[in-house]
């Protein structure tokens, strides 16, 4: 069985702001690797396959990262025109030819291994048509999934793509890897649909659900990096601390923390795990690392600065006396002293398929949505800058100004 990982999708607004030209959302970091690597070695871990790689025509990086981190053979499909998923499985029609079923995989998910081997494990012993990945649904995120109702015996009665709407009967989200017979290719074409063509195959076959509760998260939107970051380090339970790494004796390190090779924690630094720190880092004297935090390579951060449940992608400067919180930050960009992100969203605004946290401790059973910033790639900001929660500064941006900002796509 060939598997097929589709890494060719165009970005929404909100998370466009982080991928700069040639590359790809799946390129973007999370401790340490990008977000292709985590199907990609769950392919590797589960299936010994080849892999039949999709990314857009334009976006070879895509390959070249796919290549560092899986042993597997990539045979690289580019694909040369349309937007959909079904243009893109349809890009791979020509690497499916001598096999009967296939293995999709979209390339923008961060799982366990163990699912596709829950996946493959009931397909070859139920024998259906096909087999999906089920996962729960939290229904005020329902418009932003794509969906599946099942019946009691946990087969497919429809699939439907970003529904409005929900309606009282169990709805599952279809998790993004599926075993499929080639002959939905021709279905595909037919229907010019990948939701339509599993519609078909759901209605006069038997399409069965494998349901999932482990690790799962769909990068989509900006916030869905801070979850998957968060799920991630949440799950480490020893440190582990390059022995090429340069800590001062006065810098504090508390909770599990990985700090890679060539990174240097300054005096009287405060790193409070559980997190991530890549090579080639500097932490500036008396800065705070605080809980949930993802430092790319290559980030220089400025004494005194604070950072928490943040990721700041590579090569990214934050100057001294910063205040970063629940922010995501692009590469190559800078951010001047003394700036900050504000964090608690007002009630009116609800960012699609953003978590909820709680500010308070549980006993005041307070609950208030929390997103800083999202500042794009090659941003400059300017010293005592302070931007208003859910802020989404594009690419290129210099900010001049120092009274607060509210910035939109």
């Amino acid at each position: 069985m060939k598997t097929v990982i589709l890494a060719a999708g165009k970005p929404k607004p909100e998370i466009s702001v982080l991928v700069p030209p040639g590359s790809n959302k799946v390129l973007l970091h999370i401790l340490g690797r990008p977000v292709l690597y985590y199907p990609l070695k769950a392919v590797e871990q589960a299936l010994k396959s080849e892999i039949v790689l999709v990314y857009r025509d334009g976006e070879e990086k895509v390959y070249r990262e796919a290549s560092k981190y899986t042993n597997s053979m990539i045979k690289p499909v580019p694909q040369i025109s349309g937007d959909t998923v079904a243009d893109a499985i349809i890009a791979a029609e020509e690497s499916l030819n001598d096999t009967d079923h296939f293995l999709l995989v979209f390339g923008d998910i961060v799982f366990d291994h163990t699912a596709i081997s829950q996946l493959l494990s009931t397909h070859l012993s139920e024998e259906p048509d096909a087999t999906i990945l089920a996962t729960p649904l939290i229904p005020e995120h329902a418009s932003t999934y794509g969906l599946i109702k099942v019946d009691d015996e946990g087969y497919v009665k429809k699939v439907i793509e970003e529904p409005r709407s929900i309606s009282e009967e169990p709805y599952y989200i279809s998790g993004g890897l599926y075993v499929l017979p080639t002959t939905i290719l021709d279905l595909i074409k037919k229907y010019k649909s990948f939701t339509k063509a599993l519609n078909h195959l759901a209605i006069n076959g038997k399409v069965k659900t494998v349901y999932w509760t482990g690790l799962w998260i769909d990068i989509g939107y900006p916030w869905d990096l801070l979850e998957a970051v968060h799920q991630l380090l949440y799950r480490i339970k020893d440190s582990f601390i390059s022995n090429r790494a340069e800590i001062e004796t006065s810098a504090i390190i508390k909770g599990p923390v990985i700090i890679e090779e060539k990174t240097y924690i300054d005096h009287n630094a405060v790193i409070k795990g559980p997190a991530y720190i890549g090579k080639e880092s500097f932490i500036g004297a008396h800065s705070f690392i605080r809980n949930y935090s993802n430092i790319e390579k290559k980030n220089r951060i400025g004494s005194y600065t604070e950072i928490k449940n943040s990721i700041t992608q590579p090569y990214t400067l934050l100057d001294s006396k910063v205040i970063l919180a629940d922010s995501i930050v692009g590469e190559n960009t800078i951010i001047g002293a003394m700036s900050i992100t504000l964090n608690i969203l007002p009630k009116d605004e609800k960012p699609p398929r953003l978590r909820t946290h709680l500010v308070n401790p549980a006993s005041i059973k307070v609950q208030k949505r929390k997103l800083g910033a999202v500042i794009g790639y090659n941003v400059k900001i300017n010293p005592g800058t302070i931007l208003k929660p859910g802020s989404i500064i594009k690419p290129n941006t210099v900010i001049q100004h120092i009274e607060p900002l509210h910035y939109h796509l």
